[in-house]
């Protein structure tokens, strides 16, 4: 059976690549090894509560500015089917979102083979990839999507014993099994804390024994870190309710007589006198194994096509337009885009749903022949190019959730008399790509707390109305690009992620809308007259009494290294 394209998987990211294939009318089918659509998610997360957030109230009405906080839903035409129809629940049951997730195959009538599990990838000297099933079917085609997902678990190979443990995947979910039992659970991930949740009113003491420091994505900005959802643990562990969460060096895990676990692990203390590691051992009844996924099957493919990997093969290596670096015509799409971005939303729906229709432009463009989308505003106004500037910073959705991977590009023509907008590229991309020498305008929104030393939990307030280049909240960057030169102009940041502009002089929107004008028409050599500068906001400096008396009132501290400093 040949075909164009084969999308491996019909998990969300398969759907979504399906849905915008299907939408072309293109040659494809999606291979599913199971009978449904997001199997997956039938049995997983184990604890069947989603992480993903689903907030349905937003009191704007924009489209795209609700998308922002709707973190399941597939992007599509039709908006019945949204998620947020089918639960009312901030973090909705898996439940839903399996059925949710059987209902938009349907709907859209995407070519799915169902209980078509891939045993073996190959290629032919004409370039087609061929793809043996476990039915003795083979598919062939030019262009092979992978979007398996989490294919596999990782499993550390540097703890003897870790066999004894019992998979995340599998590990029973019925409390009574764990009633005043010791449990350990390895990982320091989401699966391992919400693990360690459902069983912390249950089970007699629960470590969660992390092998390097636990992140909290309240810190990192990073929605795969740890979620306050998942974090009971924490502060059971600090009021010493007997639950723990530890960083041991785990050496070996060990079956005892009595049928308990016992593992050997080790503490440094490099700053006592003397410096030295401290070993001890501890029983369990059960150690649960939480250590995370690999988004690549290399027992699959033949020896000529086994793609690059990277992280002791949990990652896909891949270009800038998620191919295979090794491997030309094998693209990522889902989670496994997560390779690309460590510091959005690649591997949740609410970031891999742009990643796919962005890959699928890319398709189209190389493959298909069609041009890239794009606005084209001839003849260039200025003042309507910045009110719509304004308002995809306000309301756009995949640069929002997307921050700092996906950028929108505005290419001007030398005289400045035309542009064109070419929205949702790869940022990485966009600076590598061959705009012909052109100025262009690339537009994202990022946050900056790598500007500070202090964690971003002791913000409070808005950032320096006076320096935007500390801006610490999300918050809008235009980067210049040009004959390989490259400046950034940081906007303030927003409380509600909105920098619309209002009618007249922009005045809602603070000093820097003057200041961004300034320099973005400097770079481009637009020669625009500029109106004289409003007010913007109500900024009001201190008096050299005021600022005296600030100053008598601090603790000295140390210099800092960035020139940024939390202004409150």
């Amino acid at each position: 059976m040949d075909y164009k394209y084969i999308v491996l998987g019909a998990g969300p990211g398969g759907l979504q690549m399906g849905y915008f294939l299907q939408q072309k009318g293109r040659d494809y089918v999606i291979l599913e090894r199971n009978g449904s659509a997001g199997s997956f998610f039938a049995q997983h997360p184990r604890h069947r509560k989603l992480i993903s957030i689903n907030k349905k109230y937003n009191y704007f009405e924009e489209d795209q500015f609700n998308l922002r906080h709707d973190w399941n839903s597939l992007l599509s035409d039709d908006p019945e089917m949204r998620f947020t129809r089918y639960s009312d629940e901030l973090f909705p049951h898996a439940d839903d979102i399996y059925r949710y997730f059987q209902d938009f195959a349907a709907r859209f009538e995407l070519n799915i083979a169902y209980g078509q599990a891939v045993t073996h990838i190959s290629r032919d000297q004409e370039g087609r990839f061929h793809v043996r099933t476990g039915k003795g079917d083979e598919f062939t085609c030019q262009v092979l999507l992978s979007a398996m997902g989490t294919a596999t678990s990782c499993v550390p190979d540097d703890i003897p014993g870790i066999e004894l443990t019992t998979p995340y995947e599998t590990h029973s979910t019925d409390l009574e099994e764990y009633r005043n039992k010791r449990v350990g659970i390895l990982g320091q991930g989401n699966s391992a804390f919400e693990t360690a949740d459902h069983l912390s009113g249950t089970a007699a003491t629960v470590h969660v024994l992390a092998k390097t420091p636990v992140r909290m994505a309240w810190d990192t900005h990073f929605v795969g870190d740890v979620r306050a959802i998942n974090n009971n643990i924490f502060d059971m562990y600090q009021l010493k309710s007997l639950h723990a969460v530890l960083m041991p060096r785990i050496t070996e895990i060990r079956r005892l007589p009595n049928g308990m676990l016992e593992t050997s692990h080790e503490y440094d203390y490099p700053h006592a006198n003397p410096p030295g590691t401290l070993k001890l051992t501890r029983e369990y009844d059960h150690i649960i194994r939480c250590t995370g996924w690999k988004y690549s099957t290399d027992e699959l493919y033949d020896d000529a096509i086994r793609p690059e990997t990277w992280k002791k093969g949990k990652y896909l290596s891949l270009t800038n337009s998620w191919e295979s670096v090794n491997v030309p015509d094998l693209f990522a799409v889902g989670g496994a885009t997560r390779s690309n971005d460590n510091k959005a939303s690649s591997g949740f729906i609410h970031g891999f749903r742009y990643n796919a229709r962005v890959l699928h432009n890319l398709l189209e463009e190389r493959y298909e022949g069609v041009e890239y989308p794009r606005t084209v505003l001839d003849p260039f106004d200025w003042d309507a190019f910045v009110d719509w500037m304004y308002n995809r910073f306000s309301v756009g959705d995949s640069i929002f959730q997307l921050y700092g991977v996906l950028c929108d590009a505005v290419v001007f023509d030398a005289d400045g008399t035309r542009a064109e907008i070419l929205e949702e590229l790869p940022l990485k991309l966009a600076l590598e790509r061959d705009f012909g020498g052109r100025h262009v305008l690339l537009l994202t929104l990022e946050f900056g707390f790598h500007h500070f030393k202090e964690p971003s939990t002791t913000f409070f307030g808005p950032s320096d109305p006076t320096n935007t280049d500390c801006a610490a909240f999300l918050h809008p960057v235009v980067r210049h690009l040009h004959d390989g030169e490259v400046s950034e102009f940081h906007f303030g940041d927003s409380l509600l992620a909105r920098w619309d502009r209002p009618h007249g002089s922009g005045g809602a929107v603070m000093s820097y809308h003057y200041k961004f004008q300034q320099w973005a028409i400097e770079r481009l050599g637009l020669g625009i007259e500029l109106p004289e500068p409003t007010s913007g906001g109500a900024y009001v400096p201190w008096s050299p009494e005021q600022i005296e008396s600030w100053r008598s009132q601090q603790v000295p501290v140390a210099a800092m290294e960035s020139p940024c400093e939390r202004p409150f």
